[in-house]
């Protein structure tokens, strides 16, 4: 059910009837209200209540960090708790970018459930584009804006102060990557991106450890002797007594949807769930199955 205030609220912003705070960001000026303000976002709670030179003012002049747009956002949602997110920059191919500015000016000015709305928009977005980056190895064209985005996350969100390696907004990044990773690797473009900057080789660095956990390069002694002549580094008649070349046979992908991940307690998809984990019975029954060629129960 709709607010029934939410349209009185918008008027008031709109028209800045009674309004009593200024709000000024780069060329923009906002004429607001206090109780609005003060009562949704933790931020202006603070500025206006607080020991600061607005809080006598009443006149708040913000740095041009967000951006003149972003600050309208905000306070767009806090008159309205509206924000659609598609809307916001119509002309761009994805809202990557879009969302990486909702969360971060929502995070600022301490909107949590704004957070949330760029996360889930973010989610959504992914869902949307996975199954043809994924099944069908699609060469998508806004790898450009996937990039901006990846780059501006590790640029400018930093890691959280607990036990989490990742924020939700790098964790979101990571996981679309990671699912997508035998696809994205094979691309020449994604290949240059992870070569381009500090921010974008720690994301990369990051997807190796993920697959890392998840058990994709398993490491295995190799057969003592030469696949090809099969002769013994450590013989005379070899230049070295090692091996030159090492490498796994083509990988044979174990695949869980969502709804199979759920019944049989699967761990999250970056951590190992091929049966190498004795704690997870689940996984090592997907694991035998497929070994098997045999479908498990519900198995995707």
């Amino acid at each position: 059910m709709e607010n029934p205030f939410r349209s009185a609220d918008e008027q008031l912003l709109d028209s800045g009837l009674f309004a009593d705070v200024v709000v000024k960001c780069g060329e923009r000026t906002w004429k607001l209200h206090k109780n609005i303000l003060c009562t949704r976002s933790k931020w202006f709670d603070a500025a206006l209540n607080g020991n600061f030179a607005e809080a006598n003012s009443r006149e708040i002049s913000l740095s041009d960090e967000h951006g003149e747009d972003a600050v309208d956002w905000v306070i767009r949602y806090v008159y309205t708790g509206v924000c659609d997110i598609p809307t916001l920059r119509p002309g761009t191919k994805t809202n990557f970018v879009t969302c990486y500015e909702v969360y971060t000016v929502a995070d600022y000015f301490g909107l949590p459930a704004l957070v949330r709305i760029a996360l889930d928009a973010l989610a959504a977005e992914f869902d949307a584009r996975l199954p043809r980056l994924q099944l069908q190895g699609e060469r998508p064209d806004y790898l450009d804006e996937l990039f901006d985005a990846i780059e501006l996350v590790y640029q400018h969100v930093p890691v959280p102060d607990t036990n989490r390696p990742h924020s939700p907004l790098r964790a979101a990044f990571l996981g679309f990557s990671f699912a997508a990773r035998f696809v994205l690797v094979n691309i020449p473009a994604f290949r240059s991106f992870v070569r381009s900057s500090p921010a974008a080789a720690a994301f990369f660095l990051d997807m190796s450890l993920a697959g890392l956990d998840a058990g994709d390069y398993v490491a295995q002694l190799p057969e003592a002797h030469c696949t090809i002549c099969r002769n013994k580094p450590a013989l005379p008649r070899a230049d070295k007594a090692y091996f030159t070349h090492v490498a796994p046979q083509k990988s044979h992908l174990l695949t869980a949807c969502s709804n199979c991940a759920v019944k049989k307690g699967l761990p999250p998809p970056m951590q190992d769930w091929s049966g190498k984990n004795p704690e997870t019975e689940g996984a090592a029954a997907v694991a035998a199955a497929a070994d098997d060629g045999v479908p498990s129960t519900g198995g995707g």
